[in-house]
């Protein structure tokens, strides 16, 4: 017994430390050695509370109970009582606490009960119990949180807001509330906010990883790279080899295009925690599948159980399933799993067309060359700013690089302040409401047109980790803003990266995004959201002929050497040998290869999208005209 305990408070320690998994192998150890011991069990079951799986804690705690049932330990009853809640066994729940209240007078019996009150919309039972125990323990973590439950579920979320700060944004944060506070301000769309406070929290208390991580995945994203990347490389050395830090790093840098070390996290992230249906699919987009190979085995293991897994999860899967029938060159399967994956994802994220395109409407009518005149007043004349834009797929992020790869140039990722900016500008007698959760000017302070420029430009300077002539962001979707960034900006340089329409829009129908572009999971919705964005660039095109670069992502390939030395001049800059290197630059985004991007453009490789096109019927006939006419503007690279 006494060699037990101290084992006991050596694990105790362990877990202050958060070195959850010593603690674990200490005591699983000495359950080797002492099987039968129940101190140890249930030790043990706490450690598996400590790290969310209150279902295997909940297991211990049952084999314990029904080993000895006229047992009436404390810590047994209370710790089986709260992972009935955890586990959402709400009814069993209620009937067990409600058994043990009369036995045990513990804070957690009553916060379980409280909980399960809640679960039946029984309000004020929860709050009744819940103040009962804050007025004895105040500040008790479980109690602050189900609280703030209570408050979310009776539509008072800023008091919920303030409750779960109160609980979580302190050093002995109750991990529980802070996953509860971001998942609801990023509900309301209020993620500046977020970052701000999970960035003073890192600087306050830099050893505890959960603020960390935090601020790590919200500066993803922000589409803020290097911020997310020193936060997530933080997180990883005060917790190595944690699955999650290093499967959301390793996504991270795959967006932003740092595919060698993103391979390499994910890789990491699998052997520790082999079924992760989003982590196989983000690992699997570049990997070749073949048959037999280890990847394809463990998928298919992994999807043997798709119907166990969550909504999300089960996206995921037929995502990475269809890539890897894809690579086997089994495509009648490939866009089956594509199909059924885009519809479940629509069903977890409802898209409304017609919302989507009302912006699309309201640009011409509003912001337009007549309009523009109107206004008396200036814009920022910063020439910092450099606008990559276009449509997702169209080689946006090939651009940055080469941009990048010139030592007066920082490439800033795709970022989504643009909008709060310019949220509530007057142009001409009009006021362009976005209805942004977060603008960057008060409705009232009628912020002008020089000092949203300004804004705009001192965020981006804040990003770049050296001082620079020019800095990118290359976020696609602010092509539907050229006529505002003109007026705010009018020195920026904005540059629009055009693609074929049927490679761009299957590029997207074949990706699983993180969040956004809803239309891309339906290839008729594709095809109509493409055409959107061809009128509307022709539009920008006759208003402002002046306002931007025009590239298309065929010629950059051909022609890497002669297309960088045009953009870099239009950017005003020297010309530097190092944005022929690209590939070998010390920066997150390498697309295409030294041998991908030197290749000239054969008829083949132009029609890719043509050993597909049995599949893409709807979408060929929503684009209509717009392929021939852009496949004429690239026939001089077709093969003689």
């Amino acid at each position: 017994m006494q060699k037990a305990n101290k084992v006991i408070e050596e694990s105790i320690g362990l877990e202050k430390a958060q070195r959850y998994s010593d603690a674990m192998q200490l005591i699983q150890e000495a359950r080797r050695l002492a099987p039968g011991d129940r101190l140890l069990a249930i030790r043990l079951a706490q450690l598996f509370e400590a790290i969310k799986q209150p279902q295997n804690a909940l297991s211990i705690y049952q084999q314990l109970a029904e080993a000895q049932p006229e047992s009436q330990e404390a810590t047994l009853l209370v710790g089986m009582g709260r992972c009935l809640v955890a586990t959402s066994h709400f009814a069993q729940a209620a009937k067990f606490l409600g058994q043990v209240s009369e036995k045990v007078q513990h804070p957690d019996v009553f916060v379980g009960l409280a909980a399960c009150h809640r679960h039946k919309g029984e309000h004020q039972q929860a709050l009744d119990l819940l103040e009962q125990v804050l007025k004895a323990q105040p500040g008790h973590p479980w109690a602050v949180h189900e609280k703030a439950q209570v408050q979310l579920a009776t539509k008072q979320v800023e008091e919920a807001i303030g409750t779960l700060e109160g609980n979580a944004l302190r050093e002995d944060q109750y991990g529980d509330s802070l996953d509860l506070w971001m998942n609801t301000l990023r509900e309301l769309k209020r993620e500046r906010y977020m970052q701000e406070k999970l960035q003073a929290a890192a600087e306050q208390w830099p050893h505890k990883v959960e603020f960390v991580f935090g601020l790590g995945v919200q500066a993803h994203r922000a589409g803020e790279v290097s911020v997310a990347r020193r936060n997530f490389q933080r997180a990883d050395e005060l917790n190595p080899d944690n699955h999650k830090i290093l499967n959301e790093w390793g996504v991270m840098e795959r967006i932003a295009g740092n595919i060698e070390l993103s391979q390499q996290l994910l890789a990491r992230s699998l052997e520790l925690n082999p079924e992760q249906p989003g982590t196989l699919r983000t690992y699997g987009q570049e990997h070749k599948y073949v048959y037999g190979d280890p990847v394809f085995t463990r998928l298919n293991f992994t999807a043997a159980k798709l119907a166990d897994v969550e909504p999300i999860e089960q996206v995921h899967l037929h995502y990475a399933l269809a890539k890897a029938n894809e690579d086997v060159n089994e495509l009648d399967t490939a866009f089956r799993h594509y199909e059924i994956g885009g519809g479940k994802k629509r069903k977890l994220e409802r898209y409304d067309e017609k919302a989507s395109s009302r912006l699309f409407q309201i640009m011409p009518q509003v912001v337009n060359a007549e309009t523009f005149k109107l206004a008396p007043q200036q814009g920022c004349a910063s020439e910092v700013p450099v606008f990559i834009l276009g449509m997702p797929r169209s080689g946006t992020s090939l651009m940055e690089q080469i941009l990048s790869s010139h030592p007066d140039v920082y490439g800033a990722g795709e970022l989504k302040f643009l909008p709060a900016v310019v949220d509530n500008i007057q142009y001409g007698h009009n006021r362009i409401n976005l209805n942004e959760p977060e603008p960057a000017f008060a409705y009232d302070d009628n912020a002008s047109w020089e000092a949203r420029g300004q804004r705009y430009v001192e965020h981006l300077q804040h990003l770049a980790d050296k001082p620079c002539q020019r800095i990118v962001d290359k976020m696609p979707g602010n092509f539907t803003m050229i006529g505002l960034i003109h007026a705010i900006l009018p020195n920026a340089k904005i540059i629009h990266s055009r693609r074929h329409p049927v490679e761009t829009c299957l590029s997207n129908y074949r990706i699983h995004f993180a969040e956004g572009q809803l239309w891309s999971y339906n290839l008729r919705e594709s095809g109509r959201y493409y055409k959107r964005y061809w009128n509307l660039m022709k539009f920008w095109r006759d208003a402002f002929p002046q306002a931007m670069l025009e590239v298309r992502y065929e010629d950059n390939v051909a022609d890497v050497e002669g297309q960088a030395k045009k953009i870099i001049d239009y950017l005003g800059l020297e010309w530097n040998d190092n944005c022929l290197n690209f590939y070998n630059t010390d920066r997150p985004v390498k697309t295409a290869s030294a041998t991908q991007v030197r290749k000239p453009i054969y008829t083949t490789s132009t029609n890719r999208w043509r050993k597909y096109e049995k599949y893409l019927g709807p979408l060929l006939e929503e684009l209509g005209d717009i392929v021939p006419e852009y496949e004429a503007e690239i026939a001089h690279l077709y093969e003689k």
